[in-house]
């Protein structure tokens, strides 16, 4: 074949002993006596096993590979396939660039499946952790824990979150039979977490869409099918609330517990129809004692990573509780038993009151409570929503009517003292005065 000199047995050793040409930047060949085409090229530093023939008159050189990441079987091998491919009249560079392109789909076929959903949600944690709230990050992290581990609280392990048993599977495997699987599944044992769960999968797989690392992982939320949804239900409106016939039977049962934190805490968060996590966080540093004020951490303003807050008025009753409480640390609902120093829930003790007192309320009920209490005074929904922190309901609410701390009191503290005259609890005295039910 043209131009196939110093044709030489390919052996190990041979090829080892052969030397860099004397130019620089020079190259020398050595040809396969055996295998026609095949040859070793020496370069400085270099040595590459390539392939030479000719293709519709044209001489066509094919690097093969390096040596010795590349056998003398192999090479010669492949040699053979490119003059199979001449014979046939067939171009053997479009073969090496199939070959070549099918390596890297193989390539591309294997890291897609090695990515699980628990990396690629570890690095969506990471990269939302600046724009969220400390609850909704933590709402994700216990979405997808494993479980097993001894709880912090009480006796048993930990249970698996919801997504728990998606964690483990290829991310290229969240197909919409997938998740209706997995709907029959959680949808018969906690729908309601289930549901949130979906939603906060939902915008995962919508943000791996957009990431470079997984956009070819993934074809956005599309997993998350009708029928799937449909297999977890619709949530209906929650209606738990307290009467103001059961006030009495309340406060007694509440007041009557064991811890007088807790007793506080689920006072106050009646009183001002806050959040339950917004009063659990109330800082000693957040109580203007002077101006009668409470500065909360506002979840509505709260977003993309923002801490927004509101202040309200710390009415007589609610200041009475407060400031008997003992001052652990920097909490002023404080807990010695926590680990970060303050209380986490008071779900436990409040169903305790509750059956004391014959009634069923949650937390979050107590929040609504406040709200349809208040309309046996007709008081200004508005005023109700900027106390409680709801989103304002109109243009004219959201743009126009903030009220100063002064008005919101002159409410609130009417509220406050119709709630406690129901309830036939002592009012508190302010600078000599009991107050006093507003006609």
């Amino acid at each position: 074949m043209m131009g196939q000199k110093n044709q030489i047995s390919l052996t190990v050793k041979r090829i080892g002993d052969l030397l860099p040409p004397a130019d620089i930047g020079g190259q020398d060949f050595h040809w396969s006596a055996d295998q026609p085409g095949l040859a070793v090229r020496v370069t400085a530093g270099k040595k590459a096993f390539i392939w030479q023939g000719r293709y519709l008159g044209k001489v066509v050189r094919i690097t093969i590979g390096d040596w010795p990441g590349k056998s003398i079987g192999d090479a010669e091998k492949v040699a053979r396939t490119f003059q199979a491919e001449i014979d046939a009249g067939r171009d053997p560079r479009q073969l090496k660039k199939d070959n070549e392109a099918a390596a890297v789909a193989a390539s591309e076929r294997a890291r897609v499946e090695a990515v699980t959903v628990a990396s690629a949600w570890a690095d969506y944690l990471v990269d939302r952790r600046a724009h969220w709230g400390d609850t909704h990050y933590q709402d994700h992290v216990k979405l997808a824990q494993v479980g097993g581990e001894k709880r912090k609280r009480g006796a048993g392990e930990t249970v698996p979150g919801p997504l728990a048993s998606l964690m483990k599977l290829p991310l290229s495997s969240l197909s919409g039979d997938t998740m209706e699987r997995w709907a029959a599944i959680e949808g018969v044992t906690r729908p309601t977490r289930a549901r949130l769960a979906m939603r906060c999968l939902k915008a995962f797989l919508r943000w791996a869409a957009d990431e470079p690392n997984y956009r070819s992982v993934v074809a956005g939320d599309q997993a998350i099918t009708k029928r799937a949804k449909d297999r977890l239900g619709r949530a209906e409106a929650k209606q738990g609330s307290l009467l103001k016939e059961q006030l009495p039977a309340w406060f007694s049962a509440v007041q009557g517990l064991d811890n007088p934190v807790i007793g506080a805490y689920l006072q106050t968060l009646l009183l001002i129809g806050s959040r339950p996590g917004e009063l659990l966080a109330l800082k000693w540093s957040d109580i203007d004692w002077k101006w009668h004020s409470l500065t909360l951490r506002d979840k509505d303003a709260s977003k993309g990573g923002r801490d927004g807050t509101r202040t309200i008025p710390m009415t007589p009753y609610v200041e009475s509780l407060l400031s008997s409480l003992p001052r652990r640390n920097q909490w002023v609902f404080s807990s010695p038993a926590s680990a970060n120093g303050r209380l986490s829930e008071a779900n436990h003790a409040l169903e305790r009151a509750c059956a004391v007192a014959g009634v069923s309320v949650t937390p979050h009920d107590l929040r609504r409570s406040f709200v349809s209490l208040s309309e046996w005074l007709e008081l200004p929904s508005g005023v109700i929503a900027q106390i409680g922190g709801h989103k304002p309901s109109a243009t004219q609410e959201r743009h126009y009517k903030v009220r100063p701390l002064d008005l919101l009191r002159l409410h609130h503290e009417r509220f406050e003292a119709w709630m406690l005259e129901q309830a036939g609890c002592p009012m508190p005295v302010v600078d000599g005065l009991r107050l006093r039910v507003v006609q």
